[in-house]
């Protein structure tokens, strides 16, 4: 698409897949899971999120089952940025951060895995955006996380233990 980047809210609008595919309903649900569910585990107040959300861009797309679908970009105030996919199957993420990102992942992903982060098995992203494994880089790689709940888990993870979301919480309920 020519008319790429584009505001995420936009572009899903502009582009809803025939209601007649199987998997259409798949489309509305990763839309939502990022804009929504992806931006609130990363924010630490309602000006942040409006913030981020804000921010989402479609940057590429890739077709998977017949639908249409978004490559997202999803940026922070402190110039990291997250690049990312599903095609109903798996998620691919790109992080890329200014500093070193130096946590436990709990397993969610294999941090030393290069079979599955190749430019081909990520649809729609830009070639330049496909890193390495994160343990050989930990301020930019791609990684390969199967379900919608370990992606959510690894942003959370982030948004805890590399943005300090936790502390930021407790200072602003605190007398």
């Amino acid at each position: 698409m020519d008319n790429l980047p584009m505001q995420l809210q936009e572009w899903a609008n502009a582009n809803q897949p025939a209601k007649n595919l199987i998997w259409a309903p798949g489309y509305w649900e990763q839309i939502v899971f990022v804009r929504d569910r992806i931006t609130e585990a990363l924010a630490s107040s309602f000006e942040e999120l409006k913030e981020i959300m804000g921010k989402i861009q479609v940057i590429s797309t890739h077709t998977s089952k017949s639908v249409l679908l978004p490559v997202f970009r999803v940026e922070l105030a402190d110039g990291t940025f997250f690049i990312l996919r599903y095609n109903f199957y798996n998620w691919k993420v790109s992080v890329s951060s200014p500093r070193d990102i130096e946590v436990d992942f709990l397993d969610l992903f294999d941090p030393r895995d290069e079979a599955n982060i190749k430019d081909y098995y990520c649809e729609g992203f830009p070639k330049e955006l496909v890193y390495g494994p994160y343990a050989k880089n930990k301020r930019q790689f791609t990684i390969e996380i199967y379900n919608d709940f370990m992606v959510f888990t690894f942003f959370w993870i982030f948004a805890h233990q590399v943005l300090g979301k936790r502390s930021q919480q407790k200072e602003k309920v605190s007398p």
